[in-house]
């Protein structure tokens, strides 16, 4: 690799304690060297604190909130502070592979036209070696135009395997009215804005897969399509309101209609059990 520019790998963490390391020594062991590793401690009251603190690697910046502030709010204080040319994103109990983010700046620098990348992943609930059912989605969308024409449907991203243009990054930003959905809302908003989205066609990130996660319990708890047609009408009335109403904008708010309808469906054959 001829260039050299600074990845800044964005890691929030709330009560990570048994994860914490494993995860972080994957992105502080990466083969490609030159990052600022921005921490946000988002009010945890287990031991991510000691474990963040016993790992004296001088790239590391450190961010801690004494209250428990959300996904959203963490993510984007990262990003503001960036100093980075990328930004890469990982979770607290994930494993990066150690030559992901090499691979993943290799592709951009190679494919001027891409915006943000991401990969595939090995699910896994308890131990790497051994791995559970891929996301079938995912596995299928690669190309932009795939990822596009999933995305008008569903999410088809995994979150914590990408890396972008920083400059991208700041120009969006999470929007905290997407609570649980925010990356969705992210690609939908960047695909609005005539970004481009591509994955590499392999695996670079262990997904660990935990389904006593406040995400996924949110998730269960609600109408799935009810709630895609409430991030897609609030995607829509931030185009609407700042005026990027296009092709893509006008599918998406055609589709939430169909959500809605699906979301009926389901309601009505919960309540006759």
């Amino acid at each position: 690799m001829v260039l050299n520019p600074l990845v800044s790998v964005i890691l929030p963490v709330y009560n990570a304690e048994p994860f914490l390391r494993e995860s972080l020594d994957s992105i502080v062991n990466q083969t490609y060297a030159n990052l600022e590793i921005i921490i946000v401690n988002d009010g945890s009251t287990d031991g991510s604190k000691d474990i963040i603190a016993s790992c004296e690697d001088k790239r590391i910046v450190y961010i801690e909130h004494t209250d428990n502030k959300g996904l959203i709010v963490s993510l984007n204080e990262a990003i503001q502070k960036s100093s980075g040319e990328y930004i890469a994103r990982m979770d607290g109990d994930d494993i990066s592979f150690s030559n992901r983010i090499q691979k993943q700046l290799q592709f951009l620098f190679e494919n001027k036209n891409i915006d943000i990348v991401g990969a595939h992943a090995l699910f896994f609930k308890d131990n790497i070696a051994s791995p559970i059912a891929n996301w079938a989605l995912d596995l299928k969308t690669n190309s932009p135009a795939e990822i596009k024409s999933a995305l008008i449907w569903e999410n088809c991203i995994i979150h914590p395997s990408i890396c972008m243009r920083s400059e991208i990054a700041k120009s969006l930003l999470y929007d905290p009215a997407q609570v649980n959905y925010e990356d969705y809302d992210l690609w939908l908003r960047a695909m609005a804005n005539k970004f481009s989205i591509a994955k590499i066609n392999e695996p670079l990130l262990y997904y660990r897969v935990q389904e006593k996660s406040i995400t996924q319990l949110a998730i269960r708890k609600s109408n799935f399509y009810f709630q895609k047609a409430g991030v897609k009408f609030r995607f829509y009335k931030k185009c609407l309101s700042k005026g990027k109403i296009n092709l893509f904008v006008m599918r998406i708010f055609l589709t939430l209609f169909v959500d809605l309808l699906m979301g009926m469906g389901k309601a009505l054959k919960q309540s006759s059990k």
